[in-house]
């Protein structure tokens, strides 16, 4: 399929069936996705692959547990769902400094915070790095959803894949042969996404 189709027809997947997914898909897909723009061409990002059960299971009963210990329901669903998925991508963000930072932090420090945290051009890159896997995923033929609500139990799923400091997971995407969902979540308009500034 072509980018635009690519585009346009990609949706986020929350049922997979139990087929297996081939593991040098995956590295070709990740492969691929290196080539996605970064600040500094920093690259600043690392990819988890699993597909061990005993892992996933574990990874979910502590967004259950937390979600649990916070809120003192159950977990819903679309928090949980990840271990359904017959391949798991663990997103994590590599420190980034960028060539002002130094400078910045000595001069400014409330410009520095900006650029840092608001700004935040190495999550920017692993941003992007997450939406060409999906798109690639698609175009594959499988099914995939960027899932950040896992992440309630953001250090306890860290201790478990072995994710160490300074190294920070962003985001869960489960992959797998898709259940096809029947529709596609509405889109806005280009009119309340974009202003002219002429």
């Amino acid at each position: 399929m072509d980018i635009i189709e690519a585009v346009e027809t990609r949706k986020s997947i929350r049922k997979f069936k139990s087929d297996d997914v081939d593991l040098n898909q995956i590295k070709r897909i990740i492969g691929i996705s290196i080539n996605s723009p970064s600040g500094g061409n920093a690259q600043n990002w690392f990819t988890y692959i699993i597909k061990n059960k005993d892992t996933l299971n574990m990874m979910r009963a502590a967004v259950e547990s937390v979600y649990k210990k916070i809120t003192g329901k159950d977990a819903p669903g679309v928090y949980a769902f990840f271990n359904e998925a017959p391949v798991v991508l663990a997103v994590v963000q590599k420190p980034y400094i960028g060539s002002l930072d130094s400078i910045l932090e000595n001069v400014d420090k409330n410009r520095n915070y900006d650029r840092k945290f608001i700004v935040n051009p190495g999550l920017q890159g692993v941003a992007s790095f997450i939406t060409h896997i999906l798109l690639l995923v698609h175009n594959e033929g499988l099914g995939a959803c960027w899932m950040t609500g896992p992440l309630i139990a953001k250090p306890e799923i860290e201790n478990i894949i072995g994710v160490k400091n300074p190294d920070n997971l962003v985001a869960l995407i489960p992959i797998g042969k898709p259940v096809e969902r029947q529709s596609k979540s509405s889109r806005n308009d280009v009119s309340t996404a974009a202003k002219i500034i002429e």
